[in-house]
């Protein structure tokens, strides 16, 4: 199987569906780790950020509305279509390559990408090429009851499927081999699987248990100065 291809063409498929959602990035949980994201990283003036994954562009264009200097990438041709549409620069990208220079980027923000590659180790070693020394990467992984994870399942089957089930911890993990150091860290939680949010406190001092209650999982991570 040709995972990038399968994958390309999955998401070009839901390019349609996506499109129409942008509410999404403005209330929920996409829209609590894009406030994240402007938390962890700042404002400073020409603050360059590439937003991988980008998929219709709307995150992108938010960014580029706090007045951030944003692109995006995605493997679906017909994403960075809609992307264009919204007059945001967007490019397509079907490897683990990224078509940038060394130390092109302030920030990177890689929203439930890195679970759509067959090599998340790769492209997290491409953010920690295309960063800034001291560059921020916000990267965001689904939890467990997140609806994606039940493209992953057929795997028990022996299967090919295009998605690699990137959990919260293996990710911590990934940043931390890869040049990162882990600043912080935010769970969103929503949907019929959310808890009392008085078991979500009892959690504070156990992230890997939380996160295993969350919607999405989010890691700020800066790049180590050489």
């Amino acid at each position: 199987m040709d995972w990038n291809n399968k994958s390309t063409e999955l998401w070009n498929d839901q390019a349609e569906r996506w499109n129409e959602q942008e509410r999404i990035w403005k209330k929920g949980p996409r829209a609590e780790m894009l406030e994240f994201f402007f938390k962890s990283v700042g404002y400073t003036k020409n603050t360059r950020v590439l937003d991988l994954g980008c998929g219709p562009g709307v995150s992108t264009k938010l960014m580029n509305e706090e007045g951030y200097k944003a692109i995006g990438i995605d493997q679906s041709e017909r994403m960075v279509r809609y992307a264009l549409d919204r007059n945001v620069e967007a490019y397509v990208t079907t490897d683990n390559i990224l078509p940038f220079e060394d130390e092109n980027f302030n920030a990177v923000f890689a929203c439930t990408s890195l679970e759509w590659t067959d090599e998340p180790h790769q492209l997290i070693k491409e953010i920690n090429r295309i960063l800034k020394p001291g560059g921020i990467v916000v990267t965001v992984t689904l939890g467990p009851y997140a609806p994606p994870r039940q493209s992953g399942y057929e795997r028990l089957y022996g299967k090919k499927v295009v998605h690699n089930m990137l959990m919260p911890w293996e990710l911590h993990q990934l940043l931390g081999e890869h040049g990162f150091i882990i600043k912080t860290m935010q769970g969103a939680f929503s949907g019929k699987h959310t808890p009392n949010s008085n078991i979500i406190d009892l959690l504070d001092n156990n992230w890997v248990a939380k996160s295993a209650l969350s919607f999405l999982w989010a890691f700020a991570a800066v790049k180590e100065s050489t």
